[in-house]
């Protein structure tokens, strides 16, 4: 009997031993989670896209940053990229209510559309002319009527592209037809989408598919098949000569964030386009943190009034999209006096990516 029971009390202990052991260091006091087969190829780098054409550029226009690039600043032709900045001059120097009369020197070049001499058009018609078939007797039209003469008129292409910071890009005609002394850059090029697309009414334009007059008894499709083909595309141009190649510049507006891509020199300029922006959607995501009014972005200042904070513009920072999840915030607060200097920061905020600190921003008191 007493051995019996001598037996049973070693088994016990032993099981005590199992469950109970004396504590030991883990890699982490959380309990382990199992991953996705979708977690795990997000977290999966993903190696740069084979991009055969000549130069190109992939931008997120939201923060500005370059992901992908190459040859980038060399001088190539503008082919029908130049309309971008034809559209533009004409947008800010005539109204889109103005008829213009087509002239016989207007269709000295093929027009896609069938602009004849002596037809009267409105401008807001012609720039989706212009625009979306890529019609080159529209430019010259355009461009004669607006400068008096096309050389005038391409004279003020050239100071708005100075303007906007094209340092390595020349015009040497309104419709991007080759001609010696026309040269642009993909960088260039991401300018020009960049600033156009802040006009309203080219970035109206830009993003039609398709369109119709019943005035002209003219109906048009755009030359950009990404309009139709990939999801979220809203621009912005196509562009093909002998000298230029296949070009084109494409923006993509998602949920996720945006992208821009130019490729020139291509011998297939979409599924060039495609590859840089399944790129930037698969390996990266917009996170934004802003500080709206609302009752936590305040504090008690020394005087026990409530002030008011925020930012002075929201940030946005490029993530990879299994991270936009994991972004948090943290308000603070270093000055609580009543007469703060509403011109200089109140505190930081601190913005954590994972739980490691990644950019600071720094508060103001709300005016």
């Amino acid at each position: 009997m007493l051995r019996r029971l001598l037996l049973i009390a070693i088994a016990f202990s032993g099981l005590w031993c199992l469950g109970f052991g004396p504590p030991v260091l883990t890699e982490s006091d959380l309990p382990r989670k199992s991953l996705t087969l979708h977690q795990i190829r997000d977290m999966r780098e993903t190696a740069p896209p084979d991009v055969r054409a000549a130069a190109y550029i992939l931008v997120n226009p939201t923060t500005g940053q370059v992901l992908l690039a190459k040859n980038e600043h060399e001088r190539r032709a503008p082919a029908s990229l130049t309309k971008i900045l034809t559209a533009i001059v004409a947008l800010q120097r005539e109204r889109l209510d103005t008829v213009i009369t087509t002239a016989r020197e207007d269709v000295v070049v093929w027009s896609v559309v069938g602009l004849k001499s002596g037809e009267y058009l409105t401008l807001r018609e012609l720039l989706y002319y212009l625009l979306l078939p890529s019609d080159n007797a529209t430019a010259l039209t355009i461009a004669r009527h607006i400068g008096g003469d096309s050389a005038t008129f391409v004279g003020w292409m050239n100071e708005l592209a100075a303007s906007w910071g094209m340092n390595e890009t020349h015009f040497a005609n309104a419709h991007g037809l080759d001609k010696q002394g026309a040269y642009t850059t993909a960088f260039d090029q991401a300018l020009a989408a960049y600033y156009a697309m802040q006009n309203p009414t080219f970035a109206e334009i830009v993003r039609v598919d398709s369109a119709a007059f019943r005035e002209s008894d003219r109906s048009m499709e755009s030359t950009n098949r990404l309009l139709f083909s990939y999801p979220g595309t809203v621009g912005v141009k196509t562009g093909t000569t002998d000298a230029a190649g296949e070009c084109l510049t494409a923006w993509v507006k998602r949920p996720t964030g945006e992208a821009l891509s130019v490729v020139l020199g291509s011998n297939d300029r979409f599924v060039d386009s495609v590859m840089l922006l399944d790129y930037f959607y698969t390996n990266f995501a917009e996170a934004r943190a802003d500080m709206p009014p609302n009752d936590q972005n305040r504090y008690l200042d020394e005087a026990g009034n409530w002030r008011e904070v925020c930012l002075r513009a929201p940030v946005t920072m490029l993530v990879r999209p299994s991270q936009v999840g994991s972004l948090t915030c943290y308000r603070r607060i270093d000055s609580f006096a009543a007469d703060h200097d509403p011109t200089r920061p109140v505190g930081v905020l601190q913005i954590s990516l994972g739980g490691d600190l990644v950019h600071e921003e720094a508060i103001y008191l709300r005016q």
